[in-house]
Order: C-alpha cells, then structure tokens, then sequence
C-alpha cells in the first residue's frame, strides 16, 4: 500500500476524517512538479484545446470564474485520460478601463496626483508596476480550484506577441478597408471619459417624465395650417437647444399641411424646418418628433437622410456647452430641470405625463450613456458577421445548448459598426500616424499613415488605445503565435470547445468566431457550450451593492475544491442560472466524507503485504490482468461491474454533449448508492474475520474504475485515494491514468435485473419495518411469493444477500404459499412479500397511531384543496407558491393512501 502522500512519507496512517486542507496543495504541487499540465505539439496524440476566457488581470476569482474553472478543468481533465494532448491555456486580459481606473485611484489616493499631472508615460509605467505586482493574483487563485492549466503558456492580452499580433489585424482590416475613421455618434461614458461599443451599454427600466412642449409655427406655416403651435413630447428635454428640425410622418393627416414649413425651437428661437420621414411612429406622444441629429441615434440617420446640421450642446463630462447657450457650465439634468422651468415660463409647456423610459447604462460605471458626435475608428462588422453565418449554417461549429445559435443569428443579421478607439492611456495604441502642426498638436486635416513604426519623426502617434475586446478576440489564435505560422498554431488550432457565460455572447463570442473565420479561415472553436450565471439564492445577480457575493476562495477553505466543484458542476443545467446557497457546497462535502468512509473501511481489510491484480475491467489487458469471467463472481460483483459498465456508457454520451451535471449525478449514485451502500455492505465481513483476498481484490479494481470515472470532477480526493490503495509512480498517477472504455463483455444482463429486484424486495421490507414500527433489535420473518419457480430458485440462491441486509429469523420462497394473517405485504415486480407481524407490535396502539396520521392527513388535505380553489390565491399568489401548494395535495393523497393501506394490513 501506498502512503498516498506526494512527498512519499513513509507512514502509510489513514486519517479517520478526510481533510481537504491536508492533502490539496499538495497534490497540486506533485502534478506541477510531474509537469502532467503541460502539453507538447510533439506528442503525435490527437490534441485537444481549451482556451480560458482571460478573466481581467485587476480581478479576484469570483464564483462565476469558478464554475468556468471547474468546467473546463473537467473536460481538460476527461480529456487528457483519454489519450487526447490536452491544451488548456491560460491567461488574462489587460482590460483598459476597469486597470486604468483602478490605477488613477491608487494615484490619487497615494499621491493625491491624477494621471495628467504625471503624464502618459510615466502613468502607462506604472499600469504596468501594478500589473506585476498584482496581475497573478487571480490565477494564483485560480489554482486553489485544481486547474490543471498549462501555466508555462500563459498569456497576457499585451504580451509583445499578442500586441503585434493586434496590430498585425488593424492594418489588415484597414488595407481591406474594413476599418475606417468617422464622425458618428457613439455611446459615450461621461465618468469614464470615453466611448464604449453598444455591447457594453446595459438597458434599464428607469421612472421618469414625458413633456409635451408647443413649437409656436410661423406665420407663413401657421396661415397654411390654421394652428399657431405645434406640440412634440420628449423624454430629454435638456436636448432642445440642440433642435435642427421637427419631423412629422408623411402620411399623418393632422400635419400634412405643416410638411415645409418651419417651427421655433423653445428656449432658442432657433427656426427650423419641419420635415417628412417615415420613421416617425404616428401613435408615439403627439406624433411629431423633436430632430436633435448630435444626441440621438435614430435622429442622426434621420439627418443623414435629410441633410441636417448637427448642433452639439454637452461635454464630454456631461456638462452642457456653450452652444446650449445660458445652460453653459450645467450638468445635463441639472440643464434638464432648468430649461423645463424656462419652456413653462414661456408658456410652452402643455404637461407631463409619469413616464417609465428605457435609458442605457454603461456596464463598468453605471453612468448614463450619452450619444455624442466624436472621431473614432470603427469596424465594419456585415461582412464578417456574414462569413460567420454560414460557417454556422454549414455546420462548421455548434451551440450547446443549440438555443443559443437563434441568439447568435438574431445578433448578426442586426449588428452595427463596432466602435474599436478608446479615450484611454492604457492599452493597446492605435497604430495610426499623423502630421503635427507648428505648436506641435495633431494635424488631422492631412493624411494619415497606418503602421507598426513611426514613420517619420515628425509624426506623432493616434493618442487613443484599442478596446479590450479588439485582442481578446484574437485570444484563440494569438495565443497560439499568430500571425506568425508556428507549429502550436498548426497543431492546437482550431480549438475544441469554447466554455463561456451567455452574458459575453456578444462581447466576445461572436466577435471570436467572425475574427477566427476571417483571419483564419477556420472556425475558432468546434462547440462552443454556454453556461448559465451564478447568482444568489433568491435569483439575483451577485453585486458589490447589494452585498451577496460568496467567495469562492472561503467556500474552497471551509468546505474543500473538490466540494466546491461539485456543487457547481452538480447544479449546471445545460445554459441554466444557478441559484446558489452557501449551504449547498454541504453536498459535496458530504460525498467527499461518504467517498473517504468506503475508501477506509477497505483499506481497514486490505493485507499491505499482499499483492492485488490490477485490471479486470472493459478496456484493460485480459491477458495481463488473470481475473475470473464475470460469470464466476458472486451476484453482487456480477451485478455492481454491470453497473460500472452501463454508467461508462452513460456518462460518456452526457460528456459528449456538454451535460456535466447529468454525466456527475449519474456517478454519485454509483458510488453512493450502488458501491457504498449496497456493494461494500455486502462484502463486508462478519465481525473479527477478514476479508478473502478475492473479494479484496475484486473491491479494489471497482473503487478504482469509480475513481477514474470521478477524476475530473473532484480530483484532489480521487489523487489521494488513488495514491493510497496501491503503490505508484508518477507515470501511475490518476490524472494521467486512462479514461474506462464500457465493453460488452463485463456486462450480465441477467444478474443485474435479478439483483435489482432483490434489491426492491430488501426495500421494501425495510418500508415495512418502518411503517409498521417494527424495533430495530426485533428479527422479523420474510414470506416470499414468487410468480415462477426459476425466479424461486434464484432468490433461494442468494438468500444470504437477504440475511446480510434484512434482520430476518426465517426466510421462505414458495410459489405456493397463502399470506399469513396479521402480515404486511408488498408487491414487487410480481412477486408477493409477506411480513407477519404477531409478537412484533402493538396492533391497537399501531391502529391508534395511523388512524391518528389518518386524520391528519385529511385535514391537512382538505386545508390545502380549500386554498387551491381559491379564485383570488391561484390568480395572485406566486407561480412557485401556487407550485408549492399543489405538490403538498400530491404528497399528501399518497401518503393518505399509503397510511390507509397500512391500516387495512392491521385490521387483517
């Protein structure tokens, strides 16, 4: 036997309770140091890649990295028994707002300094202090989960080879005239001070007003149509200043002899055009629509479309401007307020009406978004995203679950430009080059020049940075060494499955795939399996505000990685949130306990001086292994490596089709339910004797084959156990065992259907004794009846599979035999159990007992039924409440049924 310490301790104690804390970093040093992580484009394996979504470098683990983590550590893991060369890469992303910003705190705090007093160079400098100082912190983290990434490969979005790999696809998608310069309004962060794409815009239901405002006509106007005003309802009316036009349907009779005519905007006097245009909603407020083409999208195409002039009144700090006239210098709401007062002491404010309004948000600040008018560098996505849609029309990659390619399809057909320039210092520059001016600032009216180096001394560099998301969608290939032709790109590329979190379908999903395809030609990733969001107990989102985060490092320390993996994993339905409760990283703390008490109580019967066969499992060397035909085992070996062998399959296909917790509730019950409780119970020696080496022997193979098949899972407890049952070498370690392969020959049909009905008859006596109230130290008498003699025979075979769970002092089996009076009986596929119950119970006491339970029941019945035909409490009530009531009548009827067939076994 083996210590199972990584250090080879020499003492070969088995500790009485399993503590994770003893044994995890440990192991995770033994596999390190075995470099089992690392994967060789020389191995001539079938290799299999897995890219981690790089969490930002400013980050702490959080629980949803850790369900990703354990995710794509299962399959790494399942990946590597199999034989595959399994690749799972590492890294983080630089992200430039969230690092910039944290930074500039940490500047401001220490120095009280902001980032323009010390000057871009000196500021970048130290971004990059920080990130070697804190930047590991989070795959440090990230290893106290079990991950066996390939560490000696991680990468860092501004690596040298990752940076030029980013500059490299600028000038391509420039050269190809996919990326352009433009002035077009963005959505603009007014505490970030820059642009953000509209991924990174979150919509929110926000109360708030409408104003319907009077746009006096003039006199030419106001003759052709007999109205001195006409009326728009706005929900910005801080905007108003900003007017070029008014725009009315064209087919809208209440304004048709407006069209051509001219209005005056309120609190400028400004005369406008009033204008025609079909996107104007007729049933929408009054039906005209106030045209402000600098600070709304819809009204900037509506000036495209109509030549209008754009006027735009706010900063980019979200003060107004001087062309807002007497707002200068105001914050924008407090702008609103002001010319809200004005337009009503002008007489020009009809009503307000309570209004519930749509407003966008940045995602990182929560500031509201600003459309404004500004010079960025954009992507022209239509092209690309068509590419990507017929690589997934032809099949070229999948969805898991496939609900998400509809989402996908919907995203693409409406994408829009991607705005890729970003107003920050930290980050990837823009490799743009432009001629300065005699004061030495940029000289934007003459050409400029797309390249790596600088030109010409006299140019100066784009001052703008890239988006995040314009190298993190390069990550699968990039990391991999392109645009460079390496062998790691050659032979990891493309990668197999991509494992991510719906809620960056957009942001960096799709976005990977349309540049994979594009630059490639091949699709990035061949499945790509969406997860659901970890949150709450109460389904909410876990936030720093509303203070409901669960630490996964804590839970990791309080309850072990192997527990906290299978909690996760366990509660993962395929693309599904997961409402989590501390409390529930209990159960797999408890499997762990359950796997370690079997693992104890064979090692107690295990002889550290013998010598156990290995194999005798599908897959394995007949020849080497010497173990006797399934057909020669006792039933329950014969009916526990059928089991084995029908899970292998089963859980093959649900890993094959990305259902984890499916694949892992299936090997729970074989372990939990089948091996500990049924099998180990079984071969468990009588008190003071010892275990026959054959049945040792037999014992040590199936804990083995289960361990394999949890390796993925929890592989910390799996590793240890491995360790301990046997002595190995690092080449024998589990992590690098092979993966069980189901084979028809280790399975008998026919035992397994035979010892799973043994199995219901040994339940359902145990009900009985339970039901009946039948004292555990009291031998009871078992009457079988069966439907056939073969099956008679049979259960007479393995009547010492009933004497070793049941507590029984006579065991019958006849075909013939008539239920004794005062008996309990049961059916069980066919075959009629008998329980005399004469000298067990107090029958009167008993009768007293369940007509007691009886009563209860039909008043607890009647109580619920009476609220279920509540009119008022069905249609008001929670869906889950109504749920809840509805299955508290299901149990209660059968409980009601089963007490009141108990109560006719008594009157027997």
């Amino acid at each position: 036997m083996s210590s199972g310490t990584p250090n080879n301790s020499e003492t070969n104690a088995v500790p009485k309770k399993y503590d994770p804390k003893a044994i995890e970093d440990q192991w995770y040093d033994y596999w390190m140091k075995h470099r089992f992580f690392e994967a060789s484009e020389d191995s001539g394996k079938e290799p299999f890649t897995i890219m981690m979504p790089p969490p930002n470098v400013t980050g702490a683990l959080h629980m949803g990295h850790a369900l990703q983590g354990a995710v794509q550590d299962t399959l790494t893991r399942l990946k590597r028994m199999q034989g595959y060369e399994a690749l799972w890469l590492p890294g983080t992303d630089h992200a430039g707002i969230a690092t910039q910003n944290v930074v500039e705190r940490e500047l401001k705090e220490k120095e009280k300094k902001t980032r323009h007093d010390i000057g871009r160079e000196e500021f970048v400098n130290k971004v990059w202090e920080w990130k070697e100082k804190y930047g590991e912190i989070i795959t440090r983290q990230y290893s106290k989960l079990g991950v066996s990434c390939d560490w000696s490969r991680e990468r860092f979005t501004m690596d040298e080879g990752l940076s030029r790999a980013v500059q490299e696809t600028f000038i391509r998608l420039h050269d190809e005239g996919l990326i352009y310069k433009g002035n077009y309004l963005v959505n603009w962060c007014p505490v970030d001070m820059t642009a953000i794409s509209d991924e990174e815009v979150e919509h929110v239901e926000r109360k708030g007003h409408m104003w319907h405002v009077s746009y006096p006509l003039d006199e030419e106007t106001a003759a052709k149509s007999g109205k001195t005003h006409l009326t728009i309802a706005t929900t910005r009316p801080e905007t108003i200043p900003a007017d070029t036009a008014v725009s009315v349907h064209p087919e809208d009779d209440r304004y048709k002899n407006m069209i051509g005519g001219h209005a005056f905007v309120p609190t400028t006097g400004r005369k406008v055009p009033i204008i025609a245009d079909e996107y104007v909603k007729t049933e929408y407020g009054s039906g005209a629509l106030k045209v402000t083409p600098a600070h709304d999208e819809n009204d900037f195409e509506i000036g495209l479309r109509h030549n209008l002039p754009r006027i735009n009144i706010i900063n980019k700090d979200g003060t107004m401007n001087e062309d807002s006239g007497r707002y200068n210098g105001m914050d924008r709401f407090d702008a609103r307020d002001a010319i809200v007062k004005d337009i009503e002491s002008e007489g020009l404010l009809e009503k307000v009406e309570d209004y519930v309004n749509q407003i966008g948000i940045s995602s990182r600040s929560k500031a509201v978004i600003e459309p404004l008018l500004s010079d960025q560098w954009f992507v022209k996505m239509k092209p690309l995203a068509d590419k990507a849609m017929q690589f997934s029309r032809d099949g070229e990659f999948r969805f898991y679950p496939p609900r998400w390619q509809n989402e996908f399809f919907r995203w693409m057909e409406n994408i829009r430009d991607w705005v890729i320039s970003r107003q920050l210092w930290w980050g990837h520059r823009i490799p743009v080059w432009y001629h300065t001016k005699e004061d030495g600032s940029i000289d934007y009216s003459k050409d400029y020049v797309v390249s790596i180096e600088q030109p010409d001394s006299s140019m100066v560099q784009d001052p703008d940075v890239l988006d995040t998301w314009f190298s993190s969608w390069l990550w699968p290939f990039s990391t991999l060494g392109w645009p460079d032709k390496t062998r790691a790109l050659d032979y990891f590329y493309p990668t197999s499955v991509l494992v991510s979190g719906y809620d960056i379908l957009f942001f960096w999903v799709s976005r990977m795939l349309m540049g994979g395809i594009h630059f490639t030609g091949e699709t990035p990733f061949r499945d790509i399996f969406m997860t659901g969001i970890v949150k709450d107990k109460l389904g909410r989102k876990m936030s720093k505000s509303l203070n409901n985060g669960i630490d996964p490092l804590e839970m990791i320390d309080q309850y072990g990685a192997d527990a906290v993996r299978y909690c996760l994993i366990i509660l993962c339905a395929q693309g599904q949130d997961i409402k989590l409760d501390p409390s529930k990283f209990e159960m797999g703390r408890n499997f762990a306990n359950k796997l370690w008490n079997a693992f104890r109580f064979l090692n107690l019967h295990l002889d550290p001086q013998a010598s156990y066969r290995r194999h005798f499992s599908a897959g394995e060397d007949e020849a080497d292994s010497g173990a006797a035909e399934i057909s020669e085992m006792p039933l329950q070996d014969r009916w526990m490596i059928t089991r084995i062998n029908q899970t292998i399959q089963d859980v093959d296909d649900d890993l094959s089709r990305y259902r984890l917790n499916e694949a892992l509730l299936k090997i729970y019950s074989l372990v939990w339910d089948d091996f500990c409780d049924w099998y180990l119970e079984l071969i468990k020696p009588e008190y003071g004797q010892s275990m026959p080496h054959e049945t040792a022997e037999r014992a040590i193979i199936i804990l083995e084959m289960q361990l394999k098949l949890l390796h993925p899972f929890m592989p910390f407890i799996t590793e240890e156990i491995w360790q301990r049952l046997r002595s190995r070498t690092p080449e024998d370690a589990l992590i690098v065992s092979d993966w069980p392969v189901a084979d028809s020959k280790w399975t008998d049909g026919n035992s397994r259907d035979l010892f799973i009905t043994i199995q219901q008859m040994i339940s359902s006596v145990r009900n009985i004794r339970a039901e009946m109230n039948v004292p555990d130290n009291l031998d009871i008498e078992l009457i079988i009846k069966p439907a056939d003699r073969e099956t008679r025979e049979k259960l007479l075979e393995h009547q010492a599979i009933f004497e070793k769970m049941l507590k029984i002092s006579e065991f019958t089996v006849d075909t013939e035999v008539n239920r004794p009076g005062a008996s309990a009986s049961d059916v069980v596929d066919g075959h009629e159990l008998f329980v005399p119950l004469s000298g067990l119970i107090d029958f009167d006491k008993e009768k007293q007992r369940v007509q007691k339970e009886i009563s209860r029941l039909e008043s607890f019945l009647t109580s619920v039924e009476k609220k279920l035909a509540n009119e008022k409490f069905l249609n008001n009530a929670p869906a889950d409440v109504v749920e809840n009531e509805k299955k508290k009548q299901s149990d209660a009827r059968v409980n009601l049924a089963k007490m009141r067939t108990i109560l006719a076994d008594l009157d027997r």
